[in-house]
């Protein structure tokens, strides 16, 4: 059962910047184990803002790993021939020559710094394959505490493209990263940089398109658990003739804080603040630079603003080269709750050993975490909605979705949470939430390509389990049209999950079109409960 605890309702207010004559606002360097005498540059602070993730660049012991078809580069050749390769590889992506590539701006490793929010004292270099002797760098965090957007795209075999990838962390070690599918990207120059919304649904891009005057803000839209719709011009107020860069959206998704060299900055880029005025991401405030001593007289670039500490980073060339800063502009919030919960046998009341949970904000990319005694432990982002559904084998999960609201105070820091797995057996239905197709035609949409890809999971972890998928519509249109819909939309489930790699002799499919309705088709609403797909065991 769902623990109940009392909670006070009160007012939100998002962090107004200060201005710079209140004492309490003060401009913070970070440690010198931190900011080396190389360039550090995008800070990207943990959801609980005791990790900061950093790039630091041009530093001659970065990570030499380098795998080309298959092959680590960096074993295999003496280091002459190695440099003279890595000048070749570096010299080919700024277009011009390279000589010495540990100096190169494309050297570039992502470091990890551990503390709490009020000090930081560990330092980490991660190795492979969060790091390797091509650009790396953190970007932005998601929704899941522990899953990061990164720049450029590897393949296993070691090419890089332009682009974005996913990148996940388990305690210390780093999964491989995976591509992210924006439609219709490319930027002309080498400079990019992206944020991600609080709730994971927006991406705010910074490049150089056809349709830009310099470089400037574009959004896009998530579509999919790794696809984000093509790039929109902010518009003209906030992209100005001038270099729009490095761009941070509020948790409210209203407040953007950027880095420009636009008038009036107090000498090369400054950072501005603009507010989004209505919901087609066109229409913004006129942007206004943030005081000294935040910008200065030489470049600021990369803000990026945690609420839980409260800090505003940001890096800034006032001290000769590229360091991390930091100022307190805002009281500590906690935006981070804990989820305490216990996977059952829903049958016999039993807690389930040897489970997992899988869990993953809307649309967003799929996780899961072990529980090896019924119990398990998760920390998400207040105002995110979460689905999270129990998995294991021999049984189905039943999903439960979680949101804990930024606007609510919480007296307890956790939450107590049941969640059921049902036996498989022959002839039972597998619960699914519904699956979405394109009006009159057997396409399926891609908000449920997470629930299909939740069933092929069932498969997998069942590898003799044995499924028919039944496709039913409404009774409106001619009857052999209908049979011939149901049946092409079982069809398209089936070839989802062979796709997926599920044998294709495990799946039947049937069209029943209206012969078996749920509801009397009576109204609008009843006739959409006709319109369904059921996914029925045939054997186990």
């Amino acid at each position: 059962m769902k623990n109940t605890f009392f909670l006070v309702h009160f007012l939100l207010l998002f962090p107004v910047l200060a201005r710079s004559q209140d004492n309490l606002f003060k401009i913070e360097k970070l440690p010198d184990f931190i900011n080396s005498g190389y360039d550090e540059i995008t800070p990207v602070p943990s959801r609980d803002g005791n990790t900061l993730y950093f790039t630091r660049v041009g530093y001659p012991e970065f990570n030499r790993y380098l795998f080309l078809d298959s092959v680590n580069l960096y074993k295999k050749y003496p280091p002459e021939q190695y440099d003279r390769l890595l000048r070749n590889i570096y010299s080919d992506l700024s277009g011009k020559p390279v000589k010495d590539p540990a100096l190169s701006p494309f050297n570039q490793d992502v470091w990890i710094t551990e503390g709490d929010s009020a000090d930081f004292w560990f330092l980490m270099h991660p190795l492979e394959p969060l790091n390797n002797a091509l650009p790396n760098s953190i970007v932005t965090i998601t929704p899941d505490p522990n899953a990061f957007y990164c720049i450029n795209q590897f393949s296993p075999k070691g090419d890089m493209t332009k682009g974005f990838s996913l990148i996940r962390r388990e305690d210390s070690l780093w999964t491989f990263p995976i591509p992210v599918d924006i439609k219709e990207y490319y930027t002309i120059t080498s400079d990019v940089n992206l944020t991600m919304s609080f709730d994971g649904q927006v991406l705010i891009l910074s490049a150089v398109r056809y349709d830009s005057r310099g470089l400037d803000l574009y959004v896009c839209f998530r579509e999919g658990e790794h696809q984000w719709s093509a790039p929109q011009h902010l518009g003209n107020v906030i992209n100005s003739d001038k270099r729009e860069t490095t761009p941070y959206l509020s948790e409210d998704n209203t407040t953007l804080y950027f880095a420009s060299n636009r008038w009036p900055s107090l000498g090369g880029a400054d950072l501005f603040m603009s507010k989004r005025l209505d919901d087609t991401w066109k229409n913004w405030s006129v942007p206004q630079p943030l005081d000294a001593p935040i910008n200065s007289s030489f470049d600021e670039s990369q803000p990026y603003f945690n609420m839980s500490s409260g800090y505003l980073y940001f890096t800034s060339w006032r001290d000769g080269n590229s360091d991390i800063f930091r100022m307190r502009i805002a009281p500590p919030q906690a935006m981070e709750f804990t989820i305490r919960g216990r996977i059952f046998n829903r049958k016999t009341h039993e807690l389930m050993p040897d489970a997992k949970v899988r869990y993953s904000a809307a649309l967003g990319p799929q996780n899961t975490i072990s529980s090896p005694n019924g119990f398990f432990t998760l920390t998400i982002p207040k105002g995110v909605r979460f689905d999270l559904t129990p998995e294991k084998a021999a049984f189905a999960g039943q999903k439960e979705e979680v949101l804990f609201r930024r606007d609510y105070y919480y007296f307890q820091d956790y939450y107590q949470i049941d969640l059921w797995l049902d036996p498989l057996e022959v002839d039972d239905k597998i619960e699914l939430q519904p699956i979405y197709f394109q009006q009159s035609k057997a396409i399926i949409l891609e908000s449920s390509y997470p629930e299909l890809e939740r069933l092929a999971g069932i498969l997998y972890d069942n590898p003799k389990l044995e499924i028919r998928i039944e496709g039913h519509t409404d009774n409106l249109g001619k009857v052999e049209d209908l049979f011939r819909l149901s049946e092409a939309r079982a069809n398209a489930i089936r070839d989802f999950l062979i796709q997926k790699g599920i044998t294709a002799s495990r799946i039947q499919t049937v069209g029943l079109g209206p012969k078996y309705p749920i509801s009397d088709n009576s109204t609008n609403d009843l006739r959409a409960q006709n319109r369904r797909v059921e996914i029925r065991i045939t054997k186990i």
